[in-house]
Protein backbone atom coordinates (compact mmCIF):
# COMPACT_ATOMS: atom_id res chain seq x y z
CA UNK A 1 0.00 0.00 0.00
CA UNK A 2 2.92 2.38 0.71
CA UNK A 3 4.50 1.59 -2.47
CA UNK A 4 1.15 2.62 -4.33
CA UNK A 5 0.76 5.72 -2.07
CA UNK A 6 4.36 7.00 -3.22
CA UNK A 7 3.64 6.00 -7.20
CA UNK A 8 0.46 8.42 -6.72
CA UNK A 9 2.74 11.23 -5.19
CA UNK A 10 5.41 11.26 -7.89
CA UNK A 11 2.83 10.93 -10.46
CA UNK A 12 0.76 13.94 -9.00
CA UNK A 13 4.07 16.41 -9.05
CA UNK A 14 4.78 15.49 -12.64
CA UNK A 15 1.40 16.54 -13.11
CA UNK A 16 1.48 19.65 -11.19
CA UNK A 17 4.75 20.22 -13.51
CA UNK A 18 3.25 19.69 -16.80
CA UNK A 19 0.37 22.25 -15.53
CA UNK A 20 0.27 25.87 -17.36
CA UNK A 21 2.49 28.35 -15.91
CA UNK A 22 -0.06 31.44 -15.35
CA UNK A 23 0.86 35.17 -16.60
CA UNK A 24 -1.92 37.87 -15.63
CA UNK A 25 -2.35 39.93 -18.40
CA UNK A 26 -0.82 43.39 -18.29
CA UNK A 27 1.71 41.90 -15.56
CA UNK A 28 4.64 42.75 -17.31
CA UNK A 29 6.36 39.54 -16.44
CA UNK A 30 7.94 37.80 -18.65
CA UNK A 31 6.77 34.87 -20.66
CA UNK A 32 7.66 32.53 -23.31
CA UNK A 33 6.07 31.38 -26.92
CA UNK A 34 5.60 27.76 -25.45
CA UNK A 35 1.75 25.83 -24.44
CA UNK A 36 3.25 25.79 -20.46
CA UNK A 37 2.89 29.51 -20.53
CA UNK A 38 -1.02 31.03 -20.10
CA UNK A 39 -1.07 34.89 -20.30
CA UNK A 40 -4.64 35.06 -18.79
CA UNK A 41 -7.03 37.34 -17.05
CA UNK A 42 -6.92 36.43 -13.92
CA UNK A 43 -9.02 39.33 -12.84
CA UNK A 44 -11.05 39.06 -15.22
CA UNK A 45 -10.86 42.52 -16.41
CA UNK A 46 -12.33 41.61 -19.70
CA UNK A 47 -15.95 40.40 -18.23
CA UNK A 48 -17.63 44.05 -18.14
CA UNK A 49 -16.26 44.44 -21.57
CA UNK A 50 -18.98 42.09 -22.87
CA UNK A 51 -22.37 42.28 -24.52
CA UNK A 52 -23.52 43.82 -27.47
CA UNK A 53 -22.74 47.97 -27.53
CA UNK A 54 -24.26 50.91 -29.07
CA UNK A 55 -23.47 54.63 -30.54
CA UNK A 56 -25.97 56.14 -31.87
CA UNK A 57 -25.66 59.98 -33.35
CA UNK A 58 -28.54 60.78 -36.29
CA UNK A 59 -28.44 58.20 -38.81
CA UNK A 60 -25.41 56.80 -37.90
CA UNK A 61 -24.74 54.14 -36.09
CA UNK A 62 -21.80 51.34 -35.03
CA UNK A 63 -22.42 48.52 -32.77
CA UNK A 64 -19.70 46.46 -31.17
CA UNK A 65 -20.39 42.66 -30.09
CA UNK A 66 -17.73 41.57 -27.49
CA UNK A 67 -16.79 39.04 -25.82
CA UNK A 68 -14.29 37.36 -23.78
CA UNK A 69 -12.41 34.57 -25.59
CA UNK A 70 -10.37 32.00 -22.84
CA UNK A 71 -7.15 29.60 -23.60
CA UNK A 72 -6.62 30.76 -27.16
CA UNK A 73 -4.10 29.41 -29.06
CA UNK A 74 -2.65 31.24 -32.00
CA UNK A 75 -0.50 28.65 -33.29
CA UNK A 76 0.63 25.05 -32.32
CA UNK A 77 3.61 25.30 -29.68
CA UNK A 78 2.69 29.15 -28.62
CA UNK A 79 1.42 30.19 -25.56
CA UNK A 80 -2.29 30.38 -24.73
CA UNK A 81 -3.92 33.52 -24.15
CA UNK A 82 -7.30 35.04 -23.04
CA UNK A 83 -8.94 37.34 -25.49
CA UNK A 84 -11.55 40.49 -25.85
CA UNK A 85 -12.60 39.58 -29.43
CA UNK A 86 -15.83 40.25 -31.53
CA UNK A 87 -17.54 42.09 -34.53
CA UNK A 88 -19.26 45.14 -35.49
CA UNK A 89 -21.62 47.23 -37.76
CA UNK A 90 -21.01 50.46 -39.33
CA UNK A 91 -23.92 52.68 -40.55
CA UNK A 92 -23.26 56.26 -42.19
CA UNK A 93 -26.38 58.92 -43.02
CA UNK A 94 -28.45 55.64 -43.26
CA UNK A 95 -26.17 53.50 -45.64
CA UNK A 96 -24.44 49.95 -44.44
CA UNK A 97 -20.99 50.28 -44.67
CA UNK A 98 -19.67 47.11 -43.04
CA UNK A 99 -21.30 44.50 -41.39
CA UNK A 100 -19.59 41.56 -39.62
CA UNK A 101 -22.08 40.81 -36.93
CA UNK A 102 -23.09 37.73 -39.11
CA UNK A 103 -18.97 36.05 -38.08
CA UNK A 104 -19.62 36.40 -34.48
CA UNK A 105 -20.98 33.03 -33.71
CA UNK A 106 -19.60 31.26 -36.51
CA UNK A 107 -17.63 28.60 -34.33
CA UNK A 108 -15.57 28.30 -37.13
CA UNK A 109 -13.73 32.01 -36.02
CA UNK A 110 -11.80 32.19 -33.10
CA UNK A 111 -9.17 34.63 -31.94
CA UNK A 112 -7.23 37.27 -33.84
CA UNK A 113 -9.36 35.98 -36.81
CA UNK A 114 -12.20 38.28 -35.59
CA UNK A 115 -12.36 41.28 -36.97
CA UNK A 116 -12.03 42.94 -33.46
CA UNK A 117 -9.28 41.12 -31.30
CA UNK A 118 -6.85 42.18 -28.69
CA UNK A 119 -5.89 41.93 -24.98
CA UNK A 120 -3.12 44.93 -24.02
CA UNK A 121 -4.18 46.97 -20.73
CA UNK A 122 -3.75 50.52 -21.30
CA UNK A 123 -3.22 53.17 -18.70
CA UNK A 124 -2.38 56.01 -20.63
CA UNK A 125 -3.97 56.85 -23.81
CA UNK A 126 -2.51 58.63 -27.07
CA UNK A 127 -2.91 62.48 -26.73
CA UNK A 128 -5.47 62.44 -29.80
CA UNK A 129 -7.70 60.31 -27.61
CA UNK A 130 -9.97 61.64 -25.21
CA UNK A 131 -9.00 60.34 -22.12
CA UNK A 132 -10.86 61.51 -18.73
CA UNK A 133 -9.92 58.24 -16.79
CA UNK A 134 -7.69 57.99 -13.95
CA UNK A 135 -4.29 56.68 -14.47
CA UNK A 136 -4.96 53.77 -12.80
CA UNK A 137 -8.30 52.68 -14.05
CA UNK A 138 -7.47 49.95 -17.15
CA UNK A 139 -9.04 50.36 -20.30
CA UNK A 140 -8.35 47.77 -22.87
CA UNK A 141 -6.94 48.22 -26.63
CA UNK A 142 -7.96 46.26 -29.20
CA UNK A 143 -7.16 45.90 -32.99
CA UNK A 144 -10.15 46.14 -35.17
CA UNK A 145 -9.58 44.76 -39.22
CA UNK A 146 -11.29 46.18 -42.37
CA UNK A 147 -14.19 44.46 -43.46
CA UNK A 148 -12.84 42.74 -46.78
CA UNK A 149 -8.96 44.01 -46.94
CA UNK A 150 -6.41 41.97 -45.09
CA UNK A 151 -3.99 44.40 -43.89
CA UNK A 152 -6.38 47.44 -43.31
CA UNK A 153 -6.99 48.00 -39.64
CA UNK A 154 -6.91 50.65 -37.11
CA UNK A 155 -7.02 50.76 -33.14
CA UNK A 156 -9.66 50.90 -30.54
CA UNK A 157 -9.27 51.69 -27.06
CA UNK A 158 -11.95 50.86 -24.65
CA UNK A 159 -13.11 52.52 -21.17
CA UNK A 160 -16.03 51.08 -19.39
CA UNK A 161 -18.20 53.36 -17.15
CA UNK A 162 -21.14 52.62 -14.82
CA UNK A 163 -23.10 56.20 -15.23
CA UNK A 164 -25.81 55.40 -12.49
CA UNK A 165 -26.31 52.17 -13.11
CA UNK A 166 -26.38 52.57 -17.34
CA UNK A 167 -23.36 50.97 -18.98
CA UNK A 168 -21.16 52.79 -21.23
CA UNK A 169 -18.13 52.51 -23.48
CA UNK A 170 -16.40 55.03 -23.86
CA UNK A 171 -13.78 54.81 -27.59
CA UNK A 172 -11.04 56.15 -29.18
CA UNK A 173 -10.86 54.57 -32.66
CA UNK A 174 -8.41 55.41 -34.87
CA UNK A 175 -6.73 53.84 -38.29
CA UNK A 176 -3.15 52.12 -37.87
CA UNK A 177 -2.63 51.12 -41.35
CA UNK A 178 0.68 50.66 -42.28
CA UNK A 179 0.91 47.37 -44.86
CA UNK A 180 -0.79 46.52 -48.17
CA UNK A 181 -1.31 47.59 -51.96
CA UNK A 182 -3.96 49.81 -51.44
CA UNK A 183 -2.79 53.21 -51.59
CA UNK A 184 -5.00 55.34 -48.74
CA UNK A 185 -6.35 52.50 -47.31
CA UNK A 186 -7.44 52.76 -43.93
CA UNK A 187 -10.64 51.48 -41.74
CA UNK A 188 -14.58 52.51 -42.63
CA UNK A 189 -15.04 54.31 -39.02
CA UNK A 190 -13.50 57.72 -38.76
CA UNK A 191 -11.07 58.37 -36.46
CA UNK A 192 -12.76 59.85 -33.52
CA UNK A 193 -14.17 59.23 -29.77
CA UNK A 194 -17.37 57.90 -29.63
CA UNK A 195 -19.78 56.56 -26.61
CA UNK A 196 -21.70 53.34 -26.78
CA UNK A 197 -24.52 52.46 -24.60
CA UNK A 198 -24.83 49.04 -23.93
CA UNK A 199 -28.12 47.31 -25.15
Amino acid sequence: MKHILNIFLILSIFSCKAQSIIVPIGSGQDFEKNPTYYIKDVNNEFDKFEGTWKYQNGTTEITFKLKKEEHYQAAENYNYIDLLVGEYLYIANGFEVANTLPRFDNPNISGYSHKISGRIFKHRLPSHCIDNSAVSEIKIEVSISHQTEEYTEGIVILRYVNDNGIEKLEACIYDDTTMGNIPNARIDIPDGYYEFIKQ
